[in-house]
């Protein structure tokens, strides 16, 4: 059962030439030839398609379902598979739906104590002042903060509500309780299959969605149920069309609540991955719900770091989350038949598809020995020292195999005998909780997390800091340049504006991306000598696969082209290494867990779909809240029991807020709201009108206005007729000149937006300044970083354009060696890192 060890010389698989070690080549040439076999499938599946003689337009979907359930292929529009994803939800039974408050005025009250985190005195205050008011004596009844405590209670039940428990682990001779605060998981996915406002919202078959591009079929992947992982689960269940998969993610990490970090939380998060994930990330539909609070065993410096004490704390933790998995236990096995809120009856299986975690969580829930362990990856048997290398597979752990071991070992005669076996698999003699739920796999369900492996791990805790210490070792001459360069920097929506970054200490992951992002930008002019030079390709190349990692929608293309990625980082990490050898740097280990979780990103992009259903970002946020709880409406007594009294009434509170808000809605929405939506541009509050002589005199002193009036008059006289609009008299506008209108995509800086009032027709138009000159030839350092430099026409060949010919926003980064060039900032989004490779495709893959 053990592993291959590490040690051995590579061999060359025979049928996709990847090395593996001597002992895992045999496995992984058995899946290689099952891979083979799937992709000549699949070629065979896109010719059928392709023979088929009905007409496709260049957009259609086709949509494969499960076998299990029955349902034929369906073909669809682009729009109508979008508009399929956006179910509708009907409006709530309730028509009173703020009960057990006596009116909607009183929770309306409640609810602005609970979100603005009033402490009982202050929310006693407020209540006074309010029955002092009174406008409105008979809406609002509240007497006081106790009765609103009691009310409260009365309303708890609208939601699934935690349970106190305890928990025994015995150490060392003595017993050690523990409590424990969790929901009944299963009442509380139930809670949410039977909900009828959420009927229409779930996704109960599992499918493969192609689009096609005009010439053959593509297949694309972004929720859960379009990937690999729910068509496995749904293959898994009796074949049976009321079968259907339940499939949760669920996410665990401790959270410091004080300054010193002495008082810690330690939140559990699920979600229902059977919801859009637009719906899903609501704090009610579909998860994003704390579930329960797992039990901290404190720190013992005499024990600390001793393998009995580990083993302990990992016991704690699987004994006290089987209390919140209790309930999946049985259903998971034999499933379960519930009326569900549409009133038709299934036979339910829950699966936990995704563990959202961090390194050092998915540890725990491995029960693999982190970062000391023979084998430090909760998902395969990488040897420790060989993390560094990406481009080598390594045997994946499964659920059953670590089980087998455990056993294995706990037959052996003397302890060395267990410790050695255990040792050598990189495992611990403990029992893991996720084994007791049927059809899950926790090694399997483990995923790449990009904010703690990429944006605090191999950027924030390694990269980074390489990068300092040798701007660092430049002079303060480097330093000074590189904080001058942050700070001016153009600031962008979404986007952290730094002032300083070399002697500034980050703890933040969302930081250190936006770091990462800009300083590729601001150091490409310090970092100038051949080792600067690598190190800076690297982290182009680690943006690169960031921003692919982040694409809402992937392709197997888009998946592909990711894989290459990871394959060039490994080559430019190998040179950049090579070349630190006898200097300071080369001291640098960089066998470390969370560089090497990349190599199974694309593994997880395949099983789960776009990394938003399998980061812990969204799930982390949460503990924003449970860190304002502490600090405002605690005694920092008894905190757990607190936390959860306050989560509760929040999740109650967003759950009649909804309620109310879809009992009033006006879903009508006026043509000026459907054409601001459906824009590619939102233009914002307008000024007050201003006449042509005006506007040049005010702007006199820009040569982007020089002949404003006659260069307006070509540009409208030629934009109207060749937009179906007639043009006054049928006279040109203006004949002082003739310009006829680009066709180009090209980078503008927008000067003005104004609209143009012609016959009663307003036309939004924008005065631009062309990034189109010349940059000169394609500088080593440019194609190296994979740079797209642009350069400003002089101010007076300002031109034209309507507004409606934008595509989108760009954000440039000036060169400030080099006056009017700017370089793009091409891994800002996922969007504009596809367009840019679209229009420069002999760029990428440098």
């Amino acid at each position: 059962m053990a592993p291959p060890k590490g040690t051995g010389k590579k061999i060359s698989c025979r049928h996709c030439g990847s090395g593996f070690l001597p002992k895992g080549i045999n496995r992984h040439e058995s899946a290689c030839v099952a891979g083979k076999a799937i992709e000549e499938k699949n070629t065979q599946f896109i010719k059928r398609l392709q023979a088929e003689k009905r007409p496709m337009p260049p957009e259609e979907v086709k949509r494969i379902f499960h076998p299990h359930s029955k349902q034929s292929p369906t073909f669809q529009s682009l729009n109508e598979y979008v508009a399929s994803s956006m179910a509708e939800q009907p409006a709530p039974v309730d028509d009173q739906p703020w009960r057990a408050f006596r009116s909607q005025l009183d929770f309306e009250v409640a609810e602005f104590c609970e979100n603005n985190m009033l402490n009982k005195d202050s929310t006693e205050t407020l209540i006074s002042l309010i029955r002092r008011c009174g406008s409105n004596p008979t809406e609002f009844t509240l007497a006081n903060q106790r009765e609103l405590d009691q009310i409260w209670e009365l309303a708890s039940h609208k939601c699934t509500a935690f349970q106190k428990g305890l928990i025994t682990v015995r150490y060392k001779n003595e017993d050690k309780e523990f409590d424990t605060y969790t929901r009944p998981l299963w009442d509380w996915v139930l809670s949410l299959v039977q909900d009828t406002r959420l009927a229409s919202c779930f996704v109960w078959d599992s499918e493969k969605a192609y689009k096609f591009n005009g010439e053959s079929y593509i297949r694309f992947y972004h929720e859960p149920w379009t990937a690999d992982a729910f068509w496995a689960a749904q293959s898994a269940l009796p074949n049976d069309p009321a079968a259907k998969p339940v499939c949760l993610s669920v996410y665990a990490d401790k959270s410091k609540l004080s300054s010193f970090g002495t008082q810690k939380a330690y939140p559990v998060v699920v979600r229902l991955t059977n919801i859009p994930n637009g719906i899903r990330n609501g704090v009610r539909f579909g998860g994003g719900q704390v579930v329960g609070h797992q039990p901290i065993v404190p720190d013992d410096p005499q024990e600390n770091g001793k393998p009995a004490f580990s083993n302990f704390k990992n016991i704690v933790w699987h004994t006290a989350f089987y209390k919140l998995l209790e309930s999946l236990v049985d259903p998971s096995k034999v499933g379960n038949w519930t009326v569900c809120g549409d009133d038709i009856t299934r036979w339910l299986w829950p699966k936990i598809l995704i563990l959202a975690a961090d390194y050092e969580e998915a540890c725990v829930m491995s029960l693999i020995r982190g970062l000391q362990g023979l084998y430090p990856c909760p998902i395969c048997f990488v040897p420790w020292n060989e993390q560094s290398d990406l481009s080598t597979e390594h045997p994946l752990r499964t659920g059953l195999g670590s089980q087998l071991i455990v056993e294995e070992a706990r037959v052996k005669r003397t302890a060395l005998e267990r410790e050695e076996i255990l040792k050598d698999n990189g495992l611990r003699d403990v029992d893991n909780v996720f084994w007791k739920i049927g059809n899950t796999d926790p090694h399997e369900a483990i995923s790449y997390d990009p904010l703690h492996a990429d944006d605090g791990g191999f950027w924030g805790d390694h990269l980074f800091g390489q990068l300092k210490a040798r701007v660092t070792e430049l002079g303060r001459a480097a330093i000074v340049k590189i904080d001058a360069q942050m700070a001016k920097f153009p600031r962008w929506r979404g986007l952290n504006h730094f002032e300083a970054v070399m002697n500034t200490s980050f703890n933040d992951g969302s930081k250190h991306e936006d770091i990462a992002k800009t300083m590729l930008f601001v150091a490409h002019n310090v970092l100038v000598d051949d080792a600067g030079l690598l190190l800076l390709k690297a982290l182009r190349s680690s943006l690169e696969m960031r921003t692919s990692i982040g694409f809402g929608v992937h392709t197997s293309a888009t998946i592909a082209a990711g894989r290459r990625e990871v394959l060039t980082l490994d080559a430019v990490m190998k040179e950049y290494i090579t070349s630190c050898e006898g200097t300071d740097h080369g001291e640098k280990n960089w066998n470390f867990p969370k560089f090497h979780a990349r190599r199974h990103v694309f593994d997880d992009i395949e099983k789960k779909g776009a990394s938003r259903n399998f980061g812990t970002k969204t799930s982390e946020s949460m503990h924003r809240a449970i860190r304002q709880t502490y600090h405002h409406l605690m005694n920092f007594k008894n905190v757990t029991p607190q936390l959860v009294k306050h989560d509760h009434r929040r999740t109650v509170a967003t759950f009649i807020r909804d309620q109310i808000d879809a009992h009033d809605e006006d879903t009508e929405e006026s043509p000026e709201d459907l054409e601001s939506l459906l824009s590619n541009v939102d233009i914002g509050s307008k000024l007050k009108p201003v006449s042509f002589s005006s506007l040049e005199q005010s702007m006199s002193h820009d040569h982007a206005f020089d002949r404003f009036r006659v260069k307006f008059g070509d540009f409208i006289s030629d934009f109207l007729p060749a937009h179906g609009y007639n043009l006054p008299n049928g006279k040109r506008l203006r004949f002082d000149g003739h310009e006829e209108a680009s066709n180009k995509l090209f980078f503008a800086q927008l000067i003005s937006l104004f609209s143009c009032m012609v016959e009663d027709k307003s036309h939004a138009i924008a005065l631009v300044l062309p990034l189109d000159a010349p940059t000169g030839r394609l500088s080593r350092k440019d194609k190296v970083l994979r740079f797209h430099r642009v350069h400003a026409q002089p101010r007076k060949n300002s031109e034209f354009i309507s507004v409606h010919s934008i595509i989108r926003g760009a954000l440039l980064a000036p060169d400030s060696d080099k006056p009017d060039e700017y370089i793009v900032v091409d891994i800002l989004d996922g969007d504009i890192s596809l367009r840019m490779k679209d229009l420069y495709p002999d760029r990428h893959g440098a």
